[in-house]
């Protein structure tokens, strides 16, 4: 069942809602069995005549009783998702005490039950209609969000009216929980009251109906893409000022509905409300949010009353409930006061101006203290003279400033906001700027004019002297209060930062406070002035933040982009660059910057950035600005060569496209990092790059195992035999690296197997054990006979496989290298028996000396020396076989060469007789098998005589040579015999070691007769010596005592 209120005459004393009667009695749920409803009879009007007879019959007949509503009642069908609520007031005790049934009641009470219960049916289709509207509210809002996706660049305004769109639909949810929660209860409003907020409902659900055709309409072009934003732009889809006027209109009715949902901000809590959002509404807020353009939330009416201890507004007085009787209780009464601020006047208060819109480049914009008031267009705002006043000088405090958090108007559903984050003005003021394409490569130059920009004079200097007003500035600027910053530099505090104060504009950009940074320079901020703290420049800091629209205004108003600022000494051109921001690296080209600078750091704008990430089209820029593309920073490197070393082939055509040359070294040939970059690599040759100033690169593609890069160098011509360094040659490298498709693809193109590098093909194939690429190396030309020495190699090497390809291949066994080494003796050397074996199967002659005679090599590994004897025809033409054995320690080859033939006395050189050398060394085993078995002599003479060689190596300290010195001896050594002036008796005195002295005295006897090389006797040592024990020993061989006859005398 629908009703409306066209057909109601308009009746001042009914819709007021400060003087509506209010019932007394309990309200009735609605009278039943009732099929139709009638507005004008609810209200006492005279009835139409589609209701007189169904008026008159309820008249005529015994009244109904009126049942109070019970849980179990049937509610009315209608979408809600809200939980339950109480109505503004709950019901007292005593009003659920209702006797079933009224009898004998006056008319005027029957006609009370009949509007109660009419009320009660109207509450629930004013419930339907609240929800339809905020249905299609939600509707608007879902394409508004769709919009913000879609559309490349909103239209001025936009966002203006999405937020709007959003406070509305709070205020829409706030009432719709509040009358559900109240149809919920069998609870009623009076008439008239519903009757108004039926006329706001339809009123917005018609504006809401007209938004959302017009939304769905250029949406619909917008999905058919440019044929169908040809036909109709998205700027152009409101209609001359249809943005400001909708934006108007739907203000309207925000403050209109606003009135109604004072009846339930009290009972209806911010969760209920928040939990029944729309789709489209948190879509578009969500799209806001994410696009920056959400103004920021004050607090609603029920999560203020929320809040224990915080109260927003004192209760009206209408509130209290009737005590102790039937009745209804009295609905709150709405003050007027309640709906916004009061001015209270002041006297000497200085009265904010009107904030006009006039244009997109001038005019302030201020946070209202209450609704905002539009008149003409949407943007224009007032200051309320009573939010901020100032006595003497002095900066009061807002006298109905609300705290941060607290909410901004006493409604509290986001109808003003005190921290704008976006600012319409410095939209407009940079929006022709913002529109160009700024990712294009291509640089329309601009000439700043920052005299033509709007510009505002401070009213009054009140506040210019003053030590705190700056500070005082600063922290509006942080605060995001523009209204106390316009304020503020109206009465004449100075934007620009003082010597030991903040920098306000640095700030204002650091903070993305646009409006705050537009206000700023309306009053006269200089772009140019640095940060006394870390002398960092505005635009500086605005680039340096990503804030494009805060470095188009800075430009705008005369910011140099050359300007060198802040610790660094970094230009807001090269931070542009560095970070690899394009639109603002285009920006500032645009204005004037400088693609030629050279940084602090000495490096130029093209060098400085480059890496794999860095931007083509920055580049592009750079180059089309007039950036050198050969210059080069403290390091000696170009852009050429950094962007080759990153592997960037785009970046390197554009460099080579815009002048750059290739064979300029940057520190190094562009050839060699080209190596690493097969595309980079095409891109230089084609360009000119001369290989022959870089010999060797092929070398390195072989080395780094590009074989793409080889090929590119093999298609250009290079010499695939080129040495790097002149060493080294990409066949060897290839072989060395085990690269066979690399080694396949240089003998395919020339490659000659016969080149050295280190050393030859077929040689590093030896000894890096890459035996499986010798085949090639022969059949593409190798020479395996020069230079001479393979066959030794692949002993050297331990590579017996190669060892016996070679052989196969028919090398002689016998083969020397360039130093005279065959392979026999190089394997006796290394102990390889296998190899000694293989070699003397093969033919190797013992005979032939290498290193060394093979015998005398073989004589350190009895094995080795067995095989060597095995087939050597004459092993005593060798002489020293014997002495080395027994240098080497091997008894065993000793025995070997003894059963061969060999003489135990074989001196090494002539001199070095076995037994001596035995003796020297210490060798006990060996100098017991020489004078026993062997039968060598103990008294041939060595380089010493047997005895004397041990007595010295006992002065020494020898281990084992006592047992050494009782062998010989024993075995006849003979002390007294004289080799080279020389004897036993005397090395004894020399040792001065009387134990040995007398031991050979008496086991051998003293010949007192023989003398030395100095003509002196064995007695004449002793004496002039002054040894008397030694003396004594002589003279107890039945001699006279020496020294007794030295006495005599």
């Amino acid at each position: 069942m629908s009703y409306g209120l066209h057909d109601i005459p308009h009746d001042n004393t009914r819709s007021n809602l400060l003087d509506c009667p209010t019932s007394t009695g309990p309200p009735p749920s609605g009278l039943a069995k009732e099929s139709s409803f009638d507005l004008r009879e609810a209200l006492g009007l005279p009835l139409s005549a589609s209701t007189t007879s169904v008026a008159t019959g309820s008249v005529r007949d015994t009244p109904s009783p009126i049942h109070q509503p019970q849980e179990q009642q049937q509610q009315p069908e209608f979408k809600d998702n809200t939980s339950s609520h109480s109505w503004p007031l709950p019901r007292t005790t005593d009003q659920q005490q209702v006797p079933h049934q009224l009898v004998a009641a006056p008319s005027f009470l029957r006609h009370r039950a009949n509007n109660m219960a009419h009320s009660s049916k109207a509450g629930t289709q004013c419930l339907q209609l609240c929800s339809n509207t905020a249905a299609a509210a939600d509707r608007v809002a879902e394409t508004m969000a769709e919009c913000t996706t879609l559309v490349k660049h909103l239209p001025h305004g936009f966002d203006v009216l999405a937020n709007d769109l959003l406070d509305t639909c709070e205020v829409l949810f706030l009432i719709d929980a509040g009358l559900a929660d109240a149809v919920r209860q069998g609870q009623s409003a009076p008439l008239d009251m519903i009757a108004v907020l039926d006329k706001k409902l339809r009123m917005a659900l018609s504006q809401f109906r007209a938004l959302d055709q017009i939304l769905q309409k250029q949406l619909d072009y917008e999905r058919k893409g440019s044929i169908g934003r040809m036909k109709r732009g998205f700027g152009r889809m409101f209609g001359e000022r249809g943005l400001e006027k909708f934006t108007t209109s739907l203000v309207k009715t925000r403050e209109d509905l606003k009135m109604s949902a004072y009846m339930f901000h009290w009972n209806v809590t911010a969760e209920k409300v928040e939990g029944e959002l729309g789709i489209g509404y948190i879509g578009l807020l969500s799209a806001l949010e994410d696009l920056d353009l959400r103004r920021e939330r004050a607090g609603s009416i029920a999560s203020e009353d929320a809040h224990k201890g915080q109260t927003t507004y004192a209760r009206p007085p209408g509130l209290a409930t009737t005590q102790g009787g039937i009745g209804q209780p009295r609905l709150p009464v709405v003050y007027q006061g309640a709906l916004s601020f009061q001015p209270t006047p002041h006297s000497g208060v200085e009265r904010s101006v009107l904030l006009s819109h006039e244009s997109s480049l001038s005019g302030e914009s201020s946070n209202c203290a209450h609704s905002s008031v539009h008149q003409g267009s949407p943007l224009t705002l007032y200051t309320d003279p009573s939010t901020t006043g100032f006595s003497n000088g002095n900066i009061e405090q807002p006298l109905n400033r609300r705290k941060p958090g607290a909410g901004a108007a006493a409604l509290g559903l986001s109808a003003c906001r005190e921290t704008p984050e976006t600012s319409l003005e410095l939209e407009a003021l940079v929006e022709d700027v913002e529109l160009l394409d700024l990712d294009s490569p291509k640089i329309s130059y601009v000439k700043s004019e920052p005299f033509t920009m709007p510009r505002r004079r401070p009213r009054n200097n009140i506040d210019e002297d003053k030590a705190s007003s700056h500070e005082a500035l600063v922290g509006a600027v942080c605060a995001k209060d523009h209204r106390l910053l316009t304020q503020l530099l109206d009465r004449g505090v100075s934007p620009m930062s003082g010597a030991a104060s903040s920098h306000a504009l640095n700030k204002a950009i650091v903070s993305h406070n646009g409006e705050a940074l537009r206000l700023l320079l309306l009053y006269g901020a200089d772009p140019n002035e640095t940060d006394h703290h870390d002398g960092v420049c505005p635009l500086v800091a605005a680039v340096k933040n990503s804030f494009m629209s805060a470095a188009v205004a800075l430009l705008k108003y005369g910011a140099d982009p050359n300007l060198s600022a802040g610790r660094d000494s970094e230009t807001p051109l090269s931070v542009a660059v560095a970070a690899d921001n394009v639109r603002l690296t285009h920006l500032l080209l645009m204005y004037g910057g400088n693609a030629k600078q050279t940084t602090a750091a000495g490096s130029t704008l093209l060098v400085k950035p480059m890496d794999k990430k860095t931007s083509k089209t920055v580049v592009d820029m750079l180059l089309s600005s007039g950036a050198d593309p050969d210059g080069k920073n403290r390091e000696g490197k170009t852009a050429l060569f950094e962007a080759i070393t990153a592997g960037r082939a785009d970046i390197v055509n554009s460099l080579l496209e815009g002048g750059a040359n290739a064979n300029l070294p940057g520190p190094k040939h562009m050839l060699w990092p080209s190596m690493y970059h097969p595309a980079c690599l095409k891109l230089v040759l084609a360009h000119g790059a001369d290989y022959k100033k870089a010999p060797g690169v092929m070398e390195l593609a072989a080395s780094i195992n590009n074989i793409e890069s080889i090929r590119i160098l093999l298609q250009a011509g290079v010499d695939p035999n080129a040495k790097k360094d002149g060493i080294y040659t990409p066949l060897c490298t290839a072989i060395r690296d085990n690269r066979s498709e690399i080694f396949k693809l240089l003998l395919s193109h020339g490659a000659d197997p016969n080149v050295p590098a280190s050393e030859y093909p077929a040689f590093k194939c030896i000894t890096h054990n890459r035996v499986h690429f010798l085949p090639a190396l022969v059949a593409a030309g190798a020479n395996l006979a020069s230079p001479r020495g393979i066959l030794e190699t692949a002993v050297s090497s331990n590579n017996s496989e190669a060892m016996r390809w070679l052989l196969d291949q028919g090398l002689d066994p016998d083969d020397k290298s360039p130093t005279g080494r065959t392979a026999l003796t190089s394997a006796i050397r290394d102990n390889r028996v296998e190899l000694v074996d293989e070699l003397l199967r093969r033919g190797a002659n013992p005979n032939i000396r290498g290193q060394d005679w093979p015998v005398c090599m073989a004589v350190r590994n009895p094995d080795m020396l067995r095989r060597i004897l095995a087939v050597l025809p004459e092993p005593r033409a060798f002489k020293g076989l014997m002495e080395r054995a027994v240098m080497a320690n091997q008894l065993e080859s000793v025995k070997l060469l003894l059963a061969a033939g060999v003489s135990v006395e074989d001196r090494n050189g002539g001199v070095f007789s076995p037994l001596t050398t035995a003796i020297r060394e210490g060798r006990r085993d060996i100098v017991a098998f020489l004078i026993t078995e062997g039968g060598a002599d103990v008294n041939a003479p060595g380089e010493h005589l047997p005895i004397v060689k041990a007595l010295r190596r006992r002065q020494e300290g020898a281990a084992s040579i006592d047992e050494i010195l009782d062998m010989l001896v024993d075995k006849g050594a003979d002390p007294n015999k004289m080799y080279r002036g020389w004897n036993g008796i005397m090395q004894a005195l020399e040792n001065g070691d009387a134990a040995v002295l007398q031991k050979l005295c008496k086991c051998c006897g003293v010949d007192l007769s023989v003398k030395d090389e100095l003509g002196r006797t064995v007695t004449e040592i002793a004496v002039s010596r002054r040894w008397e024990e030694a003396a004594n020993i002589l003279a107890s061989s039945n001699y006279e005592n020496p020294f007794a006859a030295f006495l005599r005398f």
